[in-house]
């Protein structure tokens, strides 16, 4: 009796410890977002909240660790955006979208070379230059969008992408400015 009553207390005990870290966890994504969305007006907070928690890495994640999923998710974000334009151009487009895809194709292969820096960089703890990376990604998805917005009538096929390559510029960006400053 006496270790089946030990066992249940250490169950019950195991539980509740268990119970308690998971929304810890959760609260170290949820706090880091809302210091994101308050140092930047260009991060979303259900985005951020979203897209980091879609790592499980997340879980044991102390906001270092965020700042490596974020980029992560960047990297991963621009690497597919640059394969899903070479299947684009295999379309037929007018010729003014035909270049403006063959630009972003440039731009975004730029990106992936970037952002494989901005990564190195952070985890070398480099932060200003993994800042510096950060930023010239988020221009390169900034420049391939808007060049669809120059003519009129024209709708960017690429503007989910250019939006989650923007969102997890800012929230890298954000964090970088955390840890920079922590």
């Amino acid at each position: 009796m006496n270790s089946a009553h030990c066992a249940l207390s250490l169950f019950l005990a195991s539980s509740l410890i268990l119970f308690h870290a998971e929304p810890a966890v959760a609260s170290v994504v949820a706090d880091t977002c809302r210091k994101c969305v308050a140092s930047s007006p260009n991060v979303n907070y259900d985005y951020c909240v979203k897209a980091l928690g879609s790592d499980r890495r997340s879980q044991t994640a102390d906001v270092q660790g965020l700042g490596l999923i974020a980029l992560n998710l960047l990297e991963s974000s621009v690497t597919s955006t640059g394969s899903y334009i070479q299947r684009l151009l295999k379309r037929k487009w007018e010729p003014y979208v035909q270049s403006c895809l063959l630009d972003c194709s440039d731009l975004y292969s730029d990106a992936v070379d970037t952002t494989k820096e901005a990564v190195g960089a952070y985890q070398a703890k480099r932060y200003p230059d993994a800042q510096t990376s950060v930023s010239a990604v988020a221009t390169d998805g900034d420049t391939c969008e808007s060049q669809f917005k120059e003519k009129p009538g024209v709708t960017s096929p690429l503007t989910k992408q250019s939006g989650d390559t923007g969102q997890l510029s800012s929230i890298g960006l954000a964090i970088l400015a955390i840890v920079k400053g922590s």
